[in-house]
């Protein structure tokens, strides 16, 4: 069941997330997903591979809104732990 809910939290960040450069805010909310992949026992390879779709994300939306999701994005993470 952790890597089912990791799996939906990690996709719904993926959704909502993206800037120009990643702020402080999305780097924090990333340490949370990482977190939380390492303690479900998913693969480094995979781990990588999901945060480079996540910064590719980011890049894609204006900054405030990234700011805006990746606070709730760490909010909601911060209730999973």
């Amino acid at each position: 069941m952790k890597k089912t809910l990791l799996l939906a939290i990690t996709s719904l960040c993926i959704g909502l997330t993206a800037c120009s450069k990643m702020p402080s805010e999305c780097e924090k909310s990333w340490k949370h997903i990482e977190e939380l992949a390492k303690q479900s026992g998913i693969p480094d390879d995979a781990i990588k591979a999901q945060k480079k779709q996540f910064e590719e994300q980011i890049k894609n939306m204006p900054k405030d809104q990234a700011i805006q999701s990746c606070n709730a994005q760490s909010s909601i993470l911060g209730m999973v732990k």
